[in-house]
């Protein structure tokens, strides 16, 4: 049975043709193109930034927080205390 796979018969493949068959010698022979790596675009996780109506804009997948700075002191606060949560922890 392993036989089988050592017998590479190619009865049934048309072989490649060789440039220098059709008097192209190597100087002569088109060069091979340059295959690049496709660039991938940055996968952004969150944005922030401010607004023209004065307020601070956290946008974080499809949501969007827009908050005033009484909103953004909030947020603060609530991480802060979850942080202290965890280093309790």
């Amino acid at each position: 049975m392993f036989d089988w796979f050592k017998n590479k018969k190619s009865d049934n493949v048309f072989p490649f043709p060789d440039h220098r068959e059709y008097g192209i010698d190597d100087k002569h022979a088109l060069p091979l193109p340059e295959i690049k790596a496709p660039k991938h675009e940055p996968k952004v996780y969150y944005t922030l930034g401010l607004t023209d109506d004065n307020r601070v804009s956290f946008t974080m997948g499809y949501t969007t927080l827009t908050m005033n700075d009484v909103g953004v002191q909030d947020l603060i606060d609530q991480l802060e205390f979850y942080k202290s949560r965890i280093e309790n922890e």
